[in-house]
């Protein structure tokens, strides 16, 4: 458990990287306007007028001072791995949002991004503690899977970045269910690198929700933001130590992981499934995510949807987490789920006849 010397770091490193944010935030702004670099607005944007990118810059910048505080934690050098995936990350989502980026590039250099991190064994996925009865996982079958995972977080959490404070809101609910997972279990770094983005995520939101210091996080946060929760996600898939300190049986772990990021991972199977089903592309661009549908239908301001969406996301988490510790059985759980999963999808089919 943290000690109170502990918790006073954790409050200052929290405290930290928000007073970063709202320092550079502002900078990356001036320079974004200097720059003309804008992004301006289209037929499926949220937003009506020319409005600074960039934002994520900030991420990156105080993700990697967090480092040199945070470094001490590091037992596994975990860090010297998720840095140049997080660096390669980081290019490719400026360059996305200075030039553009064709799908195979940004795909490309997402797995290379990945690779960084999957290739340290620390983050090798060697057991699933027998969720479905899987105990033991080749490497031949535990790489590509914890690639296809990785890849699939990252572009969720890039398409979730469709509206004001909606990623951002996400991200934090995300990351703070992370900190708790990792303080709970012992591995200081990981939790405190979370709190860390969660500190430049607060402060980056008090500029993206305000109408005169809007900023947008653009591809190079979102990335960022995406490949840091993957990152986390794959840790925590591969734990194989501190299990025991678990107030639950560590074969929920694989499941938990999903439900905490089950909301963005929702919205991006289902625009991928019904792009594929109308002969698209799964990358074209529309207005069929769940914050577009909503915005749509009920036309609620996007400060007010992206508290709805990440509410749920906080919610289900919560709920997930009290089942698993009351000690419901396995089935419970996913019936839990399939019922979220089924209400969501509903009620986002009726939600969608209402607009056409």
């Amino acid at each position: 458990m943290l000690t109170l010397s502990f918790t006073f770091y954790t409050i200052a490193v929290l405290l930290g990287a928000f007073l970063l944010s709202i320092y550079f935030v502002p900078k990356v702004k001036r320079i974004v306007y200097i720059k003309h670099l804008m992004d301006e607005p289209n037929h499926r944007s949220s937003h009506i007028q020319s409005t600074p990118s960039l934002g994520g810059i900030a991420f990156y910048m105080i993700f990697v001072f967090g480092l040199y505080f945070n470094d001490k934690f590091d037992e596994f050098n975990v860090s010297m791995s998720i840095l140049p995936g997080m660096t390669l990350m980081f290019f490719l989502g400026l360059k996305d949002d200075l030039v553009g980026l064709s799908a195979r590039v940004k795909l490309m250099g997402q797995i290379l991004s990945c690779g960084f991190v999957l290739f340290h064994y620390k983050f090798e996925i060697d057991s699933f503690h027998g969720f479905f009865g899987i105990f033991e996982i080749p490497i031949w079958i535990s790489v590509p899977l914890a690639l296809l995972i990785m890849l699939t977080i990252i572009n969720a959490y890039n398409l979730v970045d469709g509206i004001d404070g909606l990623a951002a809101s996400i991200g934090t609910v995300t990351l703070a269910s992370f900190a708790f997972l990792f303080f709970w279990i012992g591995h200081d770094f990981l939790a405190l690198t979370a709190v860390t983005m969660i500190g430049a995520l607060l402060g980056f939101l008090y500029f993206n929700l305000s109408v005169n210091k809007k900023i947008f996080m653009g591809d190079t946060g979102s990335l960022v933001l995406g490949f840091l929760i993957a990152a986390l996600s794959i840790r925590l898939l591969a734990l194989n130590t501190g299990l025991e300190k678990l107030p639950f049986n560590p074969k929920y772990i694989p499941v938990l992981m999903g439900i905490i990021i089950l909301v963005p991972l929702f919205d991006v199977i289902r625009v991928f499934t019904i792009r594929i089903i109308q002969g698209k592309s799964p990358m074209t661009a529309d207005r069929i995510h769940i914050h577009h549908i909503i915005i749509d239908r009920f036309k609620w301001s996007h400060r007010r949807t992206a508290f709805v969406i990440s509410l749920l996301s906080f919610k289900i988490t919560l709920c997930s987490l009290v089942l698993i510790w009351a000690g419901f059985e396995f089935s419970v759980l996913v019936l839990f789920l399939i019922m979220v999963v089924v209400a969501m999808t509903v009620l986002l089919h009726i939600w969608r006849k209402g607009t056409s």
